[in-house]
């Protein structure tokens, strides 16, 4: 009798252990269900120049801010779309133009040949429409790859200028929003990893752009003096087609719909 009752209160242990440890099993191969709406803001620094045709010189690099929101959808775990629209910055420090009248040197009014220096700084609304492509490995973090057309509307622009005025070394900032187009067409591509926060989810992105406008719009304006021929600022950018590319660091935060 004893041997019988050790037997069933046996075999429920092992019954009941059986299920609980189906369940579990069960529960942790279902996935979370992933919101497909993620509404969100990001922020960062961006780093850029100009790519200026007809030659190999390069433009130093200029810091810029970059701030945006963004509405994402998820189309499943691995692939999304995202729509980004905000504020950035684009320019280049130390450029030269390579053709028209820069600054002269001291006890000159300017030459063809003189070595004024610009320091550009694009203030732009851009809108981006990305693709994003994730590997879902873990569920607290998600490697990401994107990539997508980038658009970006010159607002405002200023040229902060050194160089010589009557042979006087000087430095100048001047307004230079209509020595650039309208519009800057170009690509987005980049990588980076999304944490999951529960409340939220934190994003942390590098991507690099590059524009495929030639954004001059100053050509043969070479002429053109701040104060009058000869003053010493000329407002050209030089008969070159330039073309805005960068890198940009950012974190952004998403909360799920």
């Amino acid at each position: 009798m004893k041997n019988g009752l050790k037997k069933v209160t046996l075999l429920a242990a092992l019954a009941l252990g059986t299920f609980i440890f189906d369940a579990h099993a069960q529960d942790a191969s279902t996935p979370e269900k992933q919101s497909s709406f993620i509404l969100g803001v990001r922020t960062g620094v961006n780093v850029n120049d100009f790519s200026v045709s007809g030659t190999t010189r390069s433009t130093t690099s200029l810091a810029g801010a970059q701030a945006t929101a963004f509405a994402m959808y998820n189309v499943n775990s691995w692939v999304g779309v995202s729509l980004e629209a905000g504020f950035s910055q684009s320019g280049a420090a130390r450029f030269s133009p390579g053709a028209g009248f820069n600054v002269g040197q001291p006890g000159t009014v300017g030459s063809a040949t003189g070595g004024n220096l610009n320091d550009y700084r694009l203030s732009n609304v851009q809108a981006n429409l990305l693709s994003y492509f994730k590997l879902p490995v873990l569920s607290v973090y998600e490697p990401k790859i994107f990539i997508g057309p980038s658009f970006d509307f010159n607002v405002h622009a200023t040229n902060n200028v050194e160089g010589y005025r009557f042979g006087v070394p000087t430095k100048y900032r001047v307004d230079a929003t209509n020595q650039f187009k309208a519009m800057d067409i170009g690509m987005i591509i980049g990588t980076g990893v999304d944490f999951d926060l529960k409340f939220a989810t934190l994003m942390i992105d590098a991507r690099y752009r590059h524009g495929f406008s030639d954004i001059n719009n100053a050509y043969g304006q070479s002429a053109n003096f701040i104060g009058g021929a000869g003053s010493g600022y000329p407002l050209s950018l030089g008969n070159q087609d330039i073309r805005t590319r960068g890198l940009s660091f950012q974190v952004g935060l998403g909360f799920k719909l």
